[in-house]
């Protein structure tokens, strides 16, 4: 299920790695509902093959800023109001969120004295599922191989042009359906093992063409922006069209595509 949140906020100006603040809020107003499952959900996640590949199975988009200006590192908001979506598949994390955002209805970006108010939420209504469609990316979307550097593997950030991107964000998408397979909560999708799991993924040439090439959509994004944790992503926005079973096309919709999602990444949009 997918959700509009419209907070208000006077004028401000905010990082531009924001979205690893969204995420904290996100896990904040499960928190509120239930400390146990934020627990669950933050340090181990769902899983379809033992621990080393979890999955929080949420996804959210950047700020929607109607009037803004960007400076310096540094997004100035000069609307009074904001849209923002986050979309969440599992009915358990969908309650306790909804929960949690109504009993608490504020976060902050950066810092507590910069305070975003939520005064509306909304239910998006479904769209209609095909066996092909075409989306935006409402936030940069990344996905990786594992590559061998002096004995040690590294994440290696699949450009738009690379020839396993495809089979990648794909691979990506059925092993999220199969962590829901492995688990014991319910989830707003029909989860059935036999199902056939066919599926492609193709990027708007069209698209990268116009805007001068591959690296022309591609960015380096900082994660975690002054934490220990800090590190660089790289990612990239453009249309798509996802063609084959139904339930991934729409489990990619709802729980992101590619990876790092709870962190802001790989939101579709129609």
């Amino acid at each position: 299920m997918r959700l509009s949140i419209m907070p208000l906020q006077p004028l401000t100006t905010i990082t531009l790695n924001y979205p690893y603040y969204l995420s904290s809020a996100i896990y904040r107003w499960i928190e509120q509902s239930s400390p146990s499952y934020a627990a669950f959900l933050h340090e181990q996640g769902f899983s379809p093959e033992g621990p080393q590949r979890r999955f929080k199975h949420f996804c959210f988009s950047r700020l929607i800023v109607p009037r803004r200006t960007i400076f310096d590192g540094r997004l100035r908001i000069e609307s009074p109001t904001v849209q923002w979506f986050v979309s969440m598949p599992v009915d358990e994390s969908l309650q306790h969120f909804v929960v949690g955002i109504f009993e608490r209805r504020e976060f902050y970006i950066e810092r507590e004295e910069n305070r975003f108010l939520v005064e509306q939420v909304e239910t998006l209504p479904e769209p209609d599922w095909k066996e092909t469609m075409t989306f935006r990316m409402l936030s940069p979307t990344t996905v990786s191989i594992p590559e061998d550097r002096n004995g040690k593997l590294w994440p290696r950030y699949l450009l738009p042009d690379d020839p396993r991107l495809s089979d990648t964000l794909c691979r990506n998408i059925i092993n999220k359906y199969h962590s829901l397979c492995r688990s014991n909560f319910s989830s707003t999708s029909s989860v059935d093992m036999n199902v056939d799991l066919q599926l492609q993924c193709t990027l708007d040439q069209q698209f990268i063409t116009d805007r001068g090439g591959p690296s022309r959509i591609t960015k380096l994004i900082t994660v975690k922006a002054g934490h220990a944790e800090e590190t660089k992503v790289r990612g990239f926005i453009c249309p798509l069209t996802i063609e084959g079973n139904v339930e991934l096309i729409k489990l990619a919709y709802e729980s992101g595509l590619g990876e790092k999602n709870s962190l802001g990444f790989g939101m579709l949009g129609l």
